[in-house]
């Protein structure tokens, strides 16, 4: 592109112009050669990157050969870090392995300070963090701080990676918990559904920690969250419960509640709670028993067996009628094993 600093600049312009009303009709080769020319002029640059963010939107072939120009580019003072990151973050989502080569860069504008830089660079880290959950391991102190910020998109953020990182290095996400509890009752739907994924995959691997939330995950399952907040809570609770059933003793009224919903995952999570406390204490589950009966005409199999096990674990007299015939005539083969085996445990 033999042209002026004024027809590079130009040509750029038209280009970001092009991609933000039509993107698919712009030539990535042509902005990638804007991107490259270490003459062009700072607005060329800036107007290039917000082309190739837009175009990598629709086109998922838009990746890794744009990685290396954008590194070089990144931190010039006159150009938007920012804007960087985001570009970044738009090729990630298309190219993750070749994006988290500039790990390294990209963790080096995360910081405590909740600005435009560290929302843009930690929406990198998410879409990286599944790639390699261990390289962003050293981030855990900086995010926990992050929890706190006032930007809702920078705590979502930090959230999100922390839930990368907790699935395989939960000892790592460990001192965290307290801090994610804390904030659980009174954050947006996205951050409590990333705690809950975090807080899940620390209990899963240290079960005594889940007796300490059980208060708060049981404010959530009968608050007015969105529907998923609120199943992936009692889900919580359910895993909490296959160590400690006790802890869920006091909540009882409150998975009883969440059967009444025609919500599968909400119910089929209480139902599974519920059968996880009946092991351990039949008699302080058995105000269930009538809502677990419902759910045997749950159009959901999954609900249906979670209801079976339960009823037989209580041995529920009341629905032994329903389970024989269930156990002939479900059309779900699992459902028709389990409602056997709760005859069994009735009779």
């Amino acid at each position: 592109m033999n042209e002026s600093d004024g027809g590079i600049a130009e040509r750029a312009t038209e280009l970001r112009h092009q991609a933000l009303t039509d993107p698919m009709e712009v030539d990535p080769d042509e902005v990638a050669e804007i991107l490259s020319n270490p003459l062009a002029p700072p607005a060329a640059h800036g107007a290039a990157i917000v082309a190739l963010l837009n175009v990598a939107r629709v086109r998922d072939d838009v990746g890794a050969a744009y990685v290396a120009d954008l590194d070089r580019l990144l931190g010039r003072p006159s150009l938007e870090t920012a804007l960087v990151l985001r570009c970044l973050r738009q090729l990630a989502m298309n190219d993750a392995e070749t994006v988290l080569e500039l790990r390294n860069d990209i963790v080096d504008h995360v910081s405590t300070k909740p600005s435009d830089v560290t929302q843009a660079a930690t929406g990198c880290c998410v879409e990286l963090v599944a790639t390699a959950p261990g390289e962003f391991v050293d981030l855990v102190p900086t995010l926990s701080t992050l929890l706190d910020a006032e930007n809702d998109q920078i705590r979502t953020n930090a959230v999100y990676i922390l839930s990368g990182i907790a699935h395989e290095y939960p000892e790592e996400v460990k001192p965290v918990v307290p801090q994610l509890i804390d904030g659980l009752t009174d954050r947006d739907h996205a951050y409590q559904t990333n705690a809950l994924s975090t807080l899940g995959a620390v209990v899963s691997a240290y079960p005594a920690i889940g007796t300490s939330p059980t208060e708060t995950l049981a404010e959530i399952a009968e608050s007015d969250a969105q529907t998923k907040v609120r199943a992936n809570a009692v889900g919580l609770l359910g895993d909490i419960a296959t160590e400690y059933p006790t802890a869920l003793r006091d909540h009882v009224p409150v998975l009883v509640t969440c059967l009444h919903t025609d919500d599968e995952y909400l119910s089929g999570n209480a139902a599974a709670a519920l059968l996880h406390v009946a092991v351990d204490d039949s008699e302080a589950t058995e105000e269930a028993i009538p809502a677990l009966v419902e759910l045997l005409d749950d159009p959901s199999p999954i609900v249906r067996r979670n209801a079976c096990k339960a009823l037989g674990h209580l041995e529920a007299t009341v629905a032994l009628t329903q389970l024989q015939l269930m156990a002939d005539d479900d059309p779900d083969e699992g459902v028709r094993s389990v409602a056997a085996w709760a005859t069994t445990r009735v009779k």
